[in-house]
């Protein structure tokens, strides 16, 4: 039925006639609440509709982003299609608050945000805004790394018909076709989108099948507006979360050395065996024909804006409804790992294992309402809000085939329920003085949180077990900042903010004791200063993020690729952040920022077996010291006439990411350790006017100079001792990482009726 629904709402266009309005629709209050006006004195960033499509080339969100400041992405197929991630000032996406016209959009459980459930999301988003550190978020869980806010409400309302076609490297085609009817009679408005995006991957067999689909009905009276908006994604990936063994990237090795190596890395097993010298960095660990990630998720968002008097208020109801399962197949696997005994074949013998495919599930909704509100009370400007949800999510895997027929195909092995309330409120205030050079800003958000889950869980290394977990929690977040103006076209801010947030699912299911795992504590202090000139600005902005038991990654990952954590009682990331923007000549503007830190864990416990060592500020896993980006842009030909006098632009633009050397874990030990490196994009778009249709033309070349690089990783160690004191450990260490792709390009063409 929502299926249905969803159709009427994207086709609708097709059969009204409209009005051509290119009135901008201003964004809710819910989206108000969690992003920043523009002397908020947070750290932050912003990216228009414009900024967003320069970047598209069919890849996911993050490698959209990844030219921000101290953002670093990745790629699972290593190509930005399928599963990516990203990491803000070093903190995973799973500490990163993400929301969609202010609706939470981390998973509840998980905390994660699998941008691959929403795929081409960036051709609905009208602008965005990225916060690092804790930033102004209101609604969801408090950010630990930053926050993402996404807005689809701020496209104008102008009758058009847009379809884009593109095809590139590791055979990746992307369709999509879009449409918007402007303002029709009485303030009706439709909005909708289709896209169909596929690719190989760079790695081999990490392939990827997505579709997704938005549609969005407002309508406006004079003192407020409803809009409809519903949001579809399905994907089937291929898996390729496992990475490749560390000296498949190397360039060193002889042809003997790479096969001794993979035979001691998989033993007999030929065929992976065969498998990693055929393809070296670009082996994939899992060679079954459907060793998939299948899920579909669909969003519904229903959102209220309206002016009572001086006040408005924003009301929203939304719901997130999943349900998708990993395909697995394991040989020659013990029944007993089923809870399954006692089976016996025609012969009278035993039977204790076999060949079994399986399929791992999750089936889970979120819903909830949102209020917020804003009013001048003398010279202070109030903001008010809350937010309620509540969260259900079935965890149970199901046996698809175990070549004997007195296993049930279908049945349960493992099954838990996950349930999540989480109700918060908040409120603001902001005052002027000094003829408006300052401005004072405080607010403080209230949480209470309850999770609890309990069945039988599975786990390919520990097998079936029960467990149930439990945690009541209220958390108090309060924030303070400043803003100066010294003059017209510069200005100081400041901010203090503290920020208290749950474990995820994960958390407690990978911990030896689940009930000795804490919620995360942080402090976040910000001081920044900007200036602006005619054709250059400048930004430089400190700041120090001290954690009390933050959850890092230990470098390992579970049985279904997820980072495993663990708390450590003290650390910080503190660093100094740079923007700068040149008008060389009219037509030539350079972009750049740099970011330098230090993150640090005060005495970080390294464990292995029964002994232990103390290692003294060590560095976080997955947080490199240094992130830089550099964007030149060329207009090689603005407003001239061509082709019958119709407009032509032609823009060419070179840019550049660095990323820093970063460790696999918390040891400081490096051999384990990501190398830094330096990649190098060159993009050519161009435009022109037929009639009244635009047509456009991008070519993307990716890592131009093909550099061969890895972006992620894990890694584990064991004794190869039993040492009397820790200095003198023998240890082994095993790495794995995910390469991503050399030279690629990707082209498409876009035409605007």
């Amino acid at each position: 039925m929502r299926r249905i629904i969803l159709f009427s709402l994207l086709l609708a266009p097709a059969f009204i006639q409209a009005q051509i309005d290119s009135i901008n629709l201003l964004k809710p209050a819910a989206v108000k609440a969690v992003t920043s006006e523009d002397r908020s004195p947070f750290t932050y960033s912003e990216m228009t509709e414009e900024d967003i499509q320069k970047r598209d080339a069919a890849q996911d969100m993050p490698f959209l982003l990844r030219f921000t400041p101290s953002m670093v992405v990745t790629s699972d197929a290593g190509n930005g299609i399928g599963y990516t991630n990203l990491r803000l000032r070093g903190t995973d996406a799973t500490r990163i608050n993400v929301t969609i016209n202010g609706v939470p959009l981390n998973d509840a459980e998980s905390m994660g945000v699998w941008w691959v459930d929403l795929p081409d999301l960036a051709s609905s988003v009208s602008d965005l805004q990225i916060h690092r550190g804790v930033g102004t978020s209101t609604n969801g869980p408090s950010a630990f790394g930053g926050s993402i806010a996404i807005n689809t409400f701020g496209k104008k309302k102008v009758e058009s018909l847009n379809a884009t076609m593109g095809y590139g490297s590791f055979n990746s085609r992307r369709a999509t076709a879009s449409w918007n009817s402007g303002i029709i009679g009485d303030g009706w408005a439709f909005e909708g989108r289709y896209s169909n995006i596929s690719s190989d991957g760079y790695v081999d067999r990490a392939t990827s099948e997505l579709i997704s689909m938005y549609g969005s009905l407002s309508k406006s009276f004079e003192n407020s507006k409803v809009t409809l908006t519903m949001m579809d994604g399905e994907e089937r990936t291929y898996q390729a979360w496992y990475g490749v063994p560390e000296f498949a990237t190397s360039d060193t090795l002889t042809d003997q050395q790479f096969l001794e190596l993979a035979e001691a890395t998989y033993g007999e097993d030929t065929a992976r065996v065969n498998d990693l010298v055929a393809n070296g960095r670009q082996h994939n660990y899992y060679n079954y024909e459907n060793e998939v990630d299948d899920y579909k998720q669909t969003h519904h968002q229903l959102h209220f804006e309206t002016n009572l008097g001086k006040t408005q208020i924003g009301a929203a109801l939304f719901q997130t409804l999943g349900a998708g399962y990993y395909e697995q197949f394991k040989a020659d696997d013990a029944y007993s790992n089923y809870g399954i005994e006692g089976l016996v074949d025609e012969a009278g013998d035993t039977i204790t294992s076999s060949d079994i495919i399986r399929r791992r599930w999750l089936d889970n909704t979120l819903r909830g309402g949102l209020l917020n509100g804003s009013v001048k009370v003398g010279g202070v400007d109030l903001d008010f809000g809350g937010m309620y949800s509540q969260y259900q999510g079935d965890h149970f895997g199901k046996i698809i085939s175990a070549n004997v027929d007195t296993v049930a195909n279908g049945s349960r092995f493992y099954e838990s329920m996950g349930y999540k309330n989480d109700a918060s409120s908040y409120a603001r205030a902001t005052m002027y003085g000094f003829d408006n050079k300052l401005r004072i800003q405080a607010e403080a958000q209230i949480r209470h949180v309850q999770y609890s889950s309990e069945g039988l869980n599975y786990d390919d290394y520990e097998g079936l077990s029960e467990f149930s977990i439990g945690d009541t929690l209220t958390f108090f977040n309060p924030k303070f900042g400043l803003d100066y103006l010294p003059s017209t076209n510069s200005r100081i801010y400041a901010s203090m903010a503290i920020a208290n947030r749950e474990p995820s699912r994960s958390n407690y299911l990978d911990a030896a004791d689940p009930s000795a795992v804490l919620p995360e504590e942080l402090m976040d202090l910000e001081l920044g200063f900007k200036v602006g000139k005619e054709n250059w600005a400048f930004e430089v902005g400190a700041y120090h993020m001290a954690y009390n038991n933050q959850l890092i990654p230990t470098g390992s990952i579970s049985d279904v690729g997820a980072v495993i954590k663990e708390n450590v009682e003290n650390s910080y990331r503190k660093g100094i952040e740079l923007q700068a923007g040149f008008q060389i000549l009219d037509n030539v503007r350079w972009e750049t920022n740099f970011t330098y830190s230090k993150n640090k864990i005060q005495d970080y416990v390294e464990v292995q077996g029964s002994h232990h060592r103390i290692i003294e500020e060590s560095d976080i896993a997955f947080s490199p010291n240094m992130i830089g980006a550099s964007i030149f842009t060329i207009d090689v030909w603005d407003g001239k006439s061509m082709f019958s006098d119709e407009a032509l632009d032609l823009d060419v633009e070179f840019a550049s990411k660095y990323v820093g050397s970063q460790y696999l874990d918390n040891t400081s030990n490096e051999d384990k350790m990501l190398d830094a490196y330096l990649v190098h994009d060159v993009v050519l778009r161009t435009s022109t006017m037929f009639g009244e249709n635009e047509v456009s033309l991008n070519l993307f070349v990716n890592n131009v100079f093909n550099e061969m690089y890895s972006a992620n990783g894990w890694s584990y160690s064991y004794l190869n001792n039993e040492p009397e004191n820790a200095q003198d450990w023998d240890l082994t260490n095993v790495n794995y990482v995910y390469p991503q792709a050399g030279r690629n390009g990707f082209a498409s063409v876009s035409v605007r009726f």
